[in-house]
């Protein structure tokens, strides 16, 4: 009889469907990063071994670099008094940044076990660094001596190179990845700004999804961008990804406007964007061509409402920013987690028993079949 094998087929594809379509967003573990002392944090970056760098108040209620690693949140200041900002960090847990010094001004540095780095300035009065790739390569912006402001590499025991502009004024560099290509904004001659990318051969114009103005804020190893790009008529901006020389538009969770803050080497994407009626703004996965919240994906009783996503590393980790209904904010990491029972969706066990069930409920039918021919 044709039955019995076409029942026991739907039975067991119904073991291996269900799971992957249940299991199609990934569900997230969150650990609280915690506080200097003071009452808010901030997350900026995050490396491949979960280490996570931003700044937080410390209880002189100062902004402090810090480093986040197994729990454990440290400064990277070298005092309570000094103000202090971490933007980046690579794989072997050098931090990128910068340090407000006692006149007012900021100067570029990287921190590392314990010590601190000043990289200097393109002969104005500030700089800044944003990006560190796993050479120990900076990128960021920094003064020039005629007070406008070039995006920079700094290449360690080389110095730091003006990368130019698109044609106006002022570029401003945001990111760098580990082949030296530096990544941010600049200046056109119009007056407008349009997210780059520059390497030894210069600076190209990644052009915008429509709008006046883009800026990129995050690359890959792959040459993938991120940022974000106004739309035409420049009323509203749309997160955006930048690969093999398109830009495609990641749209938004229902709202007007979203930009994008990091990316790793498989493309999945991270940022913020507003929801559907424009009341509040969250924390964004792009992954498989779909954007999802991830407030939706970290279970019920999380109690703290994530507005943006900063970074994510290669293993799938996350670091965002969340509040609460208090008003108290804090940074935070999530990671990928197995245990998909503890969420809406059914988990694993649950559905290979429902898979099992249909196989079972398949049988009895056929036998029933076979009795009454």
């Amino acid at each position: 009889m044709p039955v019995t094998p076409r029942l026991l087929q739907l039975g067991l594809l119904s073991v291996f469907l269900i799971p992957a379509a249940a299991q199609a967003a990934p569900l997230y573990s969150v650990k609280n990063l915690g506080s200097l002392g003071g009452d808010s944090g901030d997350v900026r970056a995050i490396n491949n071994s979960g280490s996570v760098v931003g700044y937080s108040l410390n209880s002189n209620n100062i902004s402090s670099a810090y480093v986040s690693r197994g729990g454990a949140m440290h400064s990277l200041s070298p005092d309570k008094s000094t103000r202090s900002f971490a933007s980046g960090i690579n794989d072997a847990g050098v931090a990128a940044g910068q340090v407000l010094t006692g006149g007012g001004e900021s100067r570029a540095v990287t921190f590392s076990g314990g010590k601190i780095d000043t990289l200097g300035t393109l002969g104005g009065s500030n700089s800044s660094a944003k990006g560190i790739n796993n050479a120990g390569q900076v990128g960021g912006s920094a003064d020039r001596a005629d007070g406008t402001q070039a995006a920079f590499r700094y290449t360690p025991g080389g110095q730091m190179r003006d990368l130019g502009t698109l044609g106006g004024d002022n570029s401003l560099g945001t990111d760098i990845n580990n082949s030296g290509v530096v990544v941010g904004r600049s200046d056109l001659a119009n007056g407008q700004y349009h997210a780059f990318r520059a390497d030894d051969s210069g600076m190209r114009d990644l052009g915008t999804l429509g709008g006046n103005y883009s800026e990129a804020n995050r690359i890959n190893d792959r040459g993938a961008v991120v940022g974000f790009s106004y739309l035409a008529g420049d009323a509203n901006s749309h997160a955006f990804m930048y690969d093999n020389g398109v830009m495609t538009d990641l749209n938004t969770l229902g709202g007007a406007n979203s930009v994008s803050y990091g990316i790793n080497n498989a493309g999945h994407a991270v940022g913020s964007s507003d929801i559907a009626g424009g009341m509040a703004v969250h924390a964004f996965l792009y992954a498989d061509g779909t954007m999802l919240d991830l407030n939706s994906l970290v279970g019920p009783g999380f109690g703290w409402t994530l507005n943006y996503a900063a970074d994510i590393n290669d293993l799938g980790q996350i670091t965002a920013h969340g509040c609460n209904t208090t008003g108290l904010c804090r940074g935070f990491l999530l990671t990928p987690d197995d245990g998909v029972a503890k969420v809406s969706e059914p988990g694993t066990p649950a559905i290979l028993a429902l898979g099992a069930g249909m196989m079972l409920l398949g049988m009895r039918r056929a036998r029933r079949v076979r009795a009454q021919n």
